[in-house]
């Protein structure tokens, strides 16, 4: 079993979603063709069961199923760190579930019940040890994980990465200046912002769109390490639009975006489960125009990378 090391998440970080099939059962299956088309095309680190995998609304036997499901199709090809959480209890009882089927770490999903800075500091620490795997941290707010508290988190010998995604790029810089050498600091807020947090001390980002268009969050962090800052950001410009439509009207399509989106490309998505809603029949057609764009860029690239090879 391969676990974790900080360098490994020098990298697009794959938020896999959970595909479902029509009666919003776990599509095992389509999780199997889902992996193996991000293994082919490079993707080396998959994250499922997190947000955009909706988590927070599995069972346990889901989650379970779901990751070992993950492991499986990956077969060692790619790194799986699935969530965990939230909420203490959860976190812990996923923890377990995670380290018997062999991942390669966890993220320690955002607190959303009541909860204090000091509580926080003592759950993420206890969590962290308990579980017994190379740990990333998920910072979605300042106020119960000020800048000092995760800088002395991320001192920890189990983290080796935090995943920020505060929309506070001072905040960012100042982590960076206190345990950028501690843990790997990533955008955790998908390809939008991932230049400015990467020229910030970001050593790659988490995607979403990677999902269908790796490639595509491929060439961008690969184009950025490489110093075209300018080429970074051609390919940034193009994903922003589906982005943007992911985020509207208090982000209701975040999941079912990506799930519509799936299914256009002939890969594995289906329906979303409650409390989130799948794409309305009338903006179908604005998302499978904005997929079509960028499956023929996603096609290029492809080709460019084969010749490479």
């Amino acid at each position: 079993m391969q676990m974790l090391q900080q360098e490994q998440c020098h990298n697009v970080l794959v938020v896999a979603i959970t595909p479902r099939d029509a009666k919003r059962g776990i599509d095992l299956a389509g999780i199997g063709r889902n992996v193996r088309f991000l293994c082919e095309r490079g993707v080396d680190f998959i994250m499922p069961a997190c947000g955009t995998g909706l988590v927070y609304d599995m069972t346990l036997d889901e989650y379970e199923a779901v990751v070992g499901a993950f492991v499986e199709a990956a077969a060692g090809e790619a790194l799986v760190v699935p969530g965990i959480g939230p909420g203490y209890g959860r976190a812990l009882e996923m923890g377990r579930i995670a380290r018997s089927l062999g991942v390669a770490g966890a993220m320690i999903m955002p607190i959303v019940g009541p909860a204090s800075a000091g509580g926080v500091a003592v759950g993420l620490r206890d969590i962290a040890e308990k579980t017994q795997l190379p740990t990333i941290l998920y910072q979605r707010r300042l106020d119960i994980m000020p800048v000092e508290q995760v800088v002395a988190l991320c001192k920890l010998d189990e983290v080796v990465g935090l995943k920020y995604a505060v929309d506070d790029l001072e905040a960012f810089r100042r982590i960076v200046a206190g345990a950028g050498e501690d843990a790997a600091m990533v955008c955790g807020m998908a390809e939008d912002p991932c230049i400015d947090y990467m020229a910030a001390g970001a050593v790659g980002f988490s995607s979403g769109m990677a999902n269908f268009v790796p490639g595509m969050s491929l060439t961008l962090l690969e184009r950025f390490a490489a110093g075209d800052r300018a080429g970074a950001e051609e390919i940034r410009q193009q994903m922003v639009p589906f982005e943007d439509l992911r985020g509207e009207r208090a982000a209701r399509y975040s999941g079912s975006a990506l799930h519509a989106a799936m299914e256009r490309f002939g890969l594995a998505g289906g329906p979303v489960v409650p409390f989130a809603e799948d794409v309305a029949a009338e903006d179908v057609p604005r998302l499978h125009a904005l997929v079509d764009k960028l499956a023929e860029t996603e096609r290029q690239m492809q080709m460019q990378m084969k010749e490479v090879v």
